[in-house]
Formats: structure tokens, sequence, C-alpha cells
């Protein structure tokens, strides 16, 4: 199981790699990765069963973005990136403001996407964006859905798959993050925002990130439901006037649920809230249920 018993020898190894003590090590999150703070580095340790190459093509496209002087979060020179330990893939970043005292804005995230997107592809092998196959890889692995669940959620992505592959993206394919939300941003240290987290990087519809974004603002606190024009005012397109926003944020949002009940274990808080999302979808109105951060 990926836990932190299983990733603090990991960290600890790493540690002696780069000649840290591990034992001011601070775990900052424990999820998709395990993250460690250590000294002026942030560790991030993948699940065992992620590809080393597909990390490594995250790596390539973060030295792109640098060389391309997209402000985002370098990686730390002292270490060959990525690294194999303990059978694990791992990196290691240089370590940036959280922005707890000071968040990033929703505007500040639009202004970063609407320069990511104007960006060329990069030279790296990325894949294509295809959450259909995700979504139902996502929902046959979980072990906390019930019957019930497994037959809604399929049944909502067979309705909400037909429209995806009839869907013309107004705003083209580009690079995409896949995950753009104010917790994937961080500042330096002289304030700069900067976005981070590039495990879902790919090359697909620009509509997708802002759909995460809109999703994000409409389920969680904060921002909140009346953020995203803002956001949409610094990207500079109103998204809204696209006929088919409304279903791609549905499906963007089935993509989260089916993630999270993937990753969650049974007897959780995060299995009880992916529980709570999935009987929320029967019952959201105009007013949409908040979500709980996972």
């Amino acid at each position: 199981m990926f836990v932190e018993a299983r990733t603090r020898p990991v960290l600890a190894e790493v540690c002696r790699l780069l000649g840290y003590p591990d034992s001011n090590a601070t775990l900052l999150r424990h999820h998709t990765n395990a993250v460690y703070a250590v000294g002026d580095v942030v560790v991030k340790i993948a699940p065992g069963d992620q590809d080393l190459d597909r990390v490594r093509a995250m790596v390539a496209v973060v030295d792109w973005l640098v060389d391309q002087g997209f402000p985002t979060v370098g990686l730390h020179p002292g270490l060959a990136q990525p690294s194999a330990v303990g059978g694990h893939a791992v990196t290691v970043w240089q370590r940036l403001d959280p922005a707890h005292d000071h968040p990033i804005t929703v505007s500040e995230l639009g202004s970063l996407l609407r320069d990511l997107h104007a960006l060329p592809a990069p030279p790296v092998p990325l894949p294509v964006l295809r959450p259909i196959h995700g979504i139902e890889r996502s929902v046959t692995r979980s072990e906390i859905l019930n019957g019930k669940e497994q037959d809604l959620l399929m049944s909502r992505l067979e309705t909400l798959a037909a429209g995806w592959e009839a869907m013309r993206f107004p705003r083209g394919t580009s690079l995409i993050q896949s995950d753009p939300q104010i917790r994937n941003a961080l500042r330096r240290f002289d304030g700069t925002p900067v976005l981070a987290d590039w495990d879902g990087a790919a090359l697909g519809p620009r509509e997708w990130d802002i759909a995460t974004v809109a999703v994000h603002c409409r389920r969680f606190d904060p921002p909140g439901p009346g953020a995203f024009a803002d956001f949409t005012a610094a990207y500079g397109w109103d998204v809204t006037s696209w006929s088919q926003f409304e279903e791609l944020c549905q499906l963007r949002e089935l993509q989260m649920i089916a993630t999270n009940a993937r990753k969650s274990r049974p007897g959780t808080e995060a299995a009880d809230e992916v529980h709570r999302r999935i009987a929320g979808l029967a019952d959201d109105g105009a007013d949409l249920s908040r979500w709980r951060i996972l």
C-alpha cells in the first residue's frame, strides 16, 4: 500500500544522496504522490506502479518550460532527475513559498494558463488526453465502490463519452497542465506566482484546463462560485459562450470522482467523501453541492 510507512525509507535514502538529514523532513501531502519538504527542497515520491518513463517526460517538460521562461518550479540540480529509489520514481524540487499567507488568486491562475496555452507544443513525447479510458479504468479498479455506484458512474460516463467524441474545441490543442488549480500554484519568494505539478502534462484541448478551474470554482471553497469570472477576465476568453462547456465540466467532475475513488482506501475519510460526491450527482440542482478537498 502507498502509505507513509513505505515512503519514509525512500525519503531517507534520497536525503542521504543529497547530504540532507531526514530527521527534520515535513510531510506535506500523501495522496497521489508522497511530498516531503526538507530544508530548501521538496521531495516527491511517486507510487510504485508509476511508469518511470512517464516521470521522465514530465521532467523534460519542466526543463523545457524553464528554458521558455515560463514561471514554474525548477528541479533541484543536486540529483539526477528522475531517480529510481526503492522501487519508486523520485523527483526533487526547489522549495518555494507555499503561499499560505498570500494565496494565489484565480486571476493569477488565469494569466498563467493564458501564457501556458500560448506556447508551442514542446519537443517531448507526451500522451494525448483521453479521459474516457482513464475514467473507466478508475471505476473498475476502485476498491470502495459498490455495484450501484459503479453502475451510476458508468452510465453517466456512457452519456458523456458520446458528447466528448463529438466536441469541437474552439481554442484548439496545446500543452495542458491537466489539473490547474490554486493549490497547484506557488509563489517565488519575491511574490511571483508560478504553476507547479506537471504529473498530468499532456497534449489536449485548452478547454480541459479551463473546465478544471471552473469545477474548482463551483465545487470548492475557496475560490467559490463567483470567482470564475475573474479567471476568464484574466485568461481573455469567456468560455461560457461555448455551448458544450457545461457538458465538459460534467465530464471533468466525473473524472475527479473516479480518480479519487481509485486512490481512496476503504473506511477512510477520503472514501467517505467520494461516496458523498456520488450521492450528490443525482441530487444536484441549480445550486451544486460543495465538495471537500482531498
